[in-house]
């Protein structure tokens, strides 16, 4: 039933699309608002219930559902909570600019996020997603303030109301997936890019320099789309005398300042330096270097999916539900048709020697597009800056729609508000138990189980070690006494071994998945309590 209501309106917004286009729907470059109009009217008030909607969507049981840990969750939490209490990684770096996380590293923009509110609110997951719905939140302004101050108010509540009940925005501002910032982030550069170039301020120069350069501590992508971005942006106003040397300057030096560390990292862990130290941050060295995942070679298997990871889902079953899609599959026709709408109205502000937010949008598009086809296992989460473009181009043709077909625009704003309402009631319902992979929480209640029974030795079959300390967050400089790592894998650290040795061990709590061990633990006279698929057993003393 559900796939059929979606499928009857993505044909519904198809025709609708179609019987506009035919209409000679025109976009309107210029902001002129509707007088006395009620969007117009109460734009600021209907925003707000726009942004309280999404606050108490975005947060409502927020260390539930997701239900469990991501395994990349739980690395950047422990690196978060030593961070906030050492000023140190897991693996005793101070104040890493990356990660190491399980050797292939880890942005470090969110476990800085996630430290600087665990120093204020305390450790829980609750707290370590906040950030999460936090920039969510910011980013919805900052696309609504851009939207606003290009077209008018009512341009902007459209956009910021599709981009509140999209699965996509849901889904990624519900947990903590370091690469996740970079769409918030994203939007949020631009914004104050924008702001730079329109208002001609130093200080806001200086600002997008400072906030380009977080952007790069998002997600690697994003240190081949920040600068060829704001190279064709800056090339652009420049050539328009939009921006003069000294603006630049005042942008270059903060973003030069930020990005520095991270060049250095990148020639540190491919071999061309030798060395890599700075006063206060350290730069680590990775176990194994990813490199390698962005190739051309990987551009004709990422067309063969890209429709599939654009607008329905990916093979991570946390990333989308393939009933409603990435942005509802009723979004197609109006992203597709924006965007066509967008490209002319671009040719045009070029032969105008202007500059508009559809040229940033279109650049932050076209950019991740083109170097996400060279990523390997391309997936969502790899692309999440793809999609704010996406929606801001739907949400254009929606605005001109409303401006030259006004029924078929509440039409499709009516189909949205249905599509929202059932895509909650599913997600705090059927979403919230669903398996989801790579997300643990028996692990968890387990070893805080194992914990409590107070044995000198804990042995753990087929468990990520990384739960195991958000668990008991113990000092990095406890777990690095008797570490020990094999082929990449911790093995052991403190009371944890992450193996079941032969020789049975009466004194110690073992962890375990295989059932004919915990049968035969059992029989040696071992207590048992289950959790989820793992045992906990343990001799009373």
């Amino acid at each position: 039933m559900l796939n059929l209501f979606q499928d009857v309106s993505f044909f519904v917004i198809l025709i609708v699309c179609v019987v506009a286009k035919l209409s000679e729907v025109k976009f309107k470059r210029e902001n002129v608002p509707t007088k006395n109009w009620f969007l117009e009217k109460y734009a600021t008030p209907l925003f707000f219930v726009i942004l309280l909607i999404c606050a108490i969507t975005f947060s409502t049981k927020l260390s539930q559902i997701p239900a469990g840990l991501h395994v990349d969750e739980a690395g950047a939490l422990y690196d978060a909570i030593c961070l906030s209490k050492y000023g140190v990684d897991r693996y005793l770096n101070r104040l890493p600019v990356y990660l190491i996380n399980f050797g292939g590293g880890q942005s470090a923009l969110y476990a800085y996020f996630v430290a600087i509110l665990i120093k204020i609110f305390g450790t829980s997951i609750t707290v370590f997603r906040l950030p999460a719905v936090l920039l969510s939140l910011l980013s919805m302004i900052c696309f609504y303030q851009m939207l606003s101050k290009h077209f008018g108010k009512k341009q902007g509540l459209f956009g910021v109301l599709i981009l509140a009940v999209m699965p996509w925005n849901i889904l990624k501002s519900r947990w903590g997936l370091d690469c996740n910032l970079l769409s918030s982030m994203m939007v949020i550069s631009i914004y104050v890019f924008d702001k730079a170039i329109h208002s001609d301020k130093h200080y806001w120069y200086l600002l997008s320099g400072i906030i380009w350069g977080l952007t790069l501590y998002t997600y690697v992508i994003s240190y081949l789309v920040v600068p060829v971005f704001l190279g064709f942006g800056l090339l652009y106003a420049l050539w328009l005398k939009k921006v003069d040397i000294p603006s630049l300057i005042c942008l270059a030096i903060p973003l030069g300042i930020l990005a520095l560390p991270l060049i250095m990292m990148l020639l540190y862990n491919t071999g061309i330096l030798q060395n890599a130290h700075f006063p206060i941050f350290s730069i680590p060295k990775l176990w194994f270097y990813r490199g390698g995942e962005i190739s051309l070679q990987n551009i004709p298997e990422n067309l063969r999916n890209i429709f599939d990871i654009l607008f329905i889902k990916d093979f991570l079953n946390y990333n989308a539900i393939p009933a409603f899609g990435t942005l509802y599959k009723m979004s197609i026709p109006l992203v597709l048709f924006g965007l066509l709408e967008i490209i002319k109205n671009i040719l045009k502000t070029v032969k105008q020697k202007e500059l508009s937010l559809d040229l940033w949008m279109f650049l932050a598009f076209i950019i991740t597009f083109v170097v996400g086809l060279c990523i390997s296992e391309l997936n969502i989460n790899k692309l999440n800056a793809i999609y704010i473009p996406m929606i801001y181009f739907a949400g254009r043709f929606l605005y001109a729609l409303s401006k030259n077909a006004k029924p078929l625009a509440i039409t499709v704003v009516f189909l949205y508000v249905v599509h929202f309402a059932i895509f909650m009631h599913y997600y705090f319902t059927d979403f919230a138990n669903t398996d989801l992979m790579y997300f643990e929480n028996d692990i968890l209640a387990a070893s805080e189980k194992a914990e409590s029974l107070g044995k000198s030795q804990i042995y753990v079959e087929n468990q990520n070690y990384i739960y195991t300390l958000v668990t008991t967050p113990i000092s990095p400089y406890e777990f690095n006494e008797n570490l020990r790592i094999e082929n990449g894998n911790v093995m052991e650290y403190g009371k944890y071994r992450f193996e079941i040795p032969q020789e049975l061990n009466k004194n110690a709590v073992y962890i375990v998945k295989n059932e004919e061990i915990a049968q035969q633990l059992v029989n040696f006279g071992f207590e048992k309590e289950i959790f989820g698929e793992l045992s906990v057993l343990w001799v009373q003393k």
